[in-house]
């Protein structure tokens, strides 16, 4: 007979009405938890059938309550969010963050890596580069329990959590050509990122599934800002202008506003414009930006939530959390104007 399927942590918290954290604390004698919470937690334990991972247990009596985080960078507010849920989630938790940045490079994500690992991080929480191989391989063999953040894996060995990229970039160009658009501009940093892969898909395939005139660029922004405005400088200039600009994260739309402002190029009377990440500072231009709103806390959470459950359960099969991101129209992304100024 093969053997009974054991209860999770996960089954646990439900069963006792608390958070995976909760149940976690109570595992490891933590005591910031309420008696009355605490025996919940053991009875739903006793009554379910829940046996802690005791080779999991004593390699944490060394642990050292510390998760380490890498991510390329912290500079669009889409990271931002996500650092800000996972230091508040970890604080609430007993646990500190220590993070550090790859810069989008694959070889500085294995160093940085190494170096988390070397000092006895708990688990890792990775937003990888575009070829994070040889990063997942160290972890795998290291035993580190780790949740990949923002890429939808294809390796078997780890949890991820991510949004459906290809979903929602279709989802804000049919609306765009539904708007009238058909000469469609999008700007993205790095189109070797799986994120700006995924989104050049869904931007391609709602193009080429739209009216037969629709034509869809897509630039990648040069890292000099001079080069950056005369990429977007010619590409208003051409024969056959763009009527919309899709930019791929706060930090593209921000260059983009200064220099649409430096060329004294309206919005949307010129070219109307569209965000991903939304920009904290989104309704505060003039007209205010639309955007496509990620679930940013969700997606943090869910990976925490991961994150603890493969530390108390090394060997749980590994979740696929795949969550929506959806577009919210502003007074950015209007219909195409006759302005003979940008149209050709």
């Amino acid at each position: 007979m093969p053997a009974p399927i054991q209860p999770t942590i996960r089954e646990v918290a439900s069963h006792a009405g608390v958070s995976i954290g909760t149940v976690s604390n109570v595992l490891n004698d933590r005591g910031n938890v309420s008696h009355a919470r605490c025996v919940r937690v053991k009875a739903a334990m006793a009554e379910l059938g829940y046996v802690p991972n005791r080779a999991a247990q004593s390699l944490r009596r060394s642990e050292s309550h510390v998760i380490g985080l890498c991510t390329p960078v912290t500079s669009s507010a889409y990271f931002a969010a996500l650092l800000e849920t996972f230091e508040t989630a970890a604080s609430q938790q007993g646990y500190e963050i220590m993070q550090v940045l790859s810069h989008g490079d694959p070889a500085v994500e294995l160093r940085r890596v190494q170096a988390l690992v070397g000092r006895n991080v708990d688990g890792l929480i990775l937003i990888p580069t575009y070829d994070a191989r040889a990063t997942l391989d160290l972890l795998a063999e290291r035993g580190t329990p780790a949740v990949v953040v923002d890429q939808a894996l294809r390796d078997a060995r780890f949890d991820f959590v991510a949004i459906d990229d290809r979903k929602a970039m279709r989802e804000a160009i049919r609306h765009v050509i539904k708007l009238g658009h058909r000469r469609l501009l999008y700007l993205v940093r790095d189109a070797r990122l799986a994120i700006v892969q995924r989104r050049i898909e869904g931007f391609r395939q709602a193009a080429a599934a739209g009216p037969r005139t629709v034509s869809a660029t897509v630039i990648q922004r040069d890292p000099d800002d001079a080069e950056f405005f005369r990429q977007v400088a010619g590409a208003l200039d051409a024969a056959h202008p763009p009527t919309v600009i899709i930019a791929s994260n706060s930090a593209i739309a921000l260059s983009l506003v200064r220099i649409l402002q430096d060329l004294r190029v309206r919005w949307p009377d010129d070219v109307a414009v569209l965000a991903f990440d939304e920009p904290v500072w989104a309704h505060v231009v003039t007209p205010p930006l639309a955007v496509v709103r990620h679930p940013t806390q969700q997606m943090a959470r869910d990976a925490w939530k991961s994150l603890l459950m493969r530390l108390h359960e090394p060997a749980a099969r590994p979740q696929r959390i795949l969550l929506e991101a959806h577009l919210v129209p502003g007074p950015s992304l209007a219909p195409p104007r006759m302005n003979t100024r940008l149209r050709g």
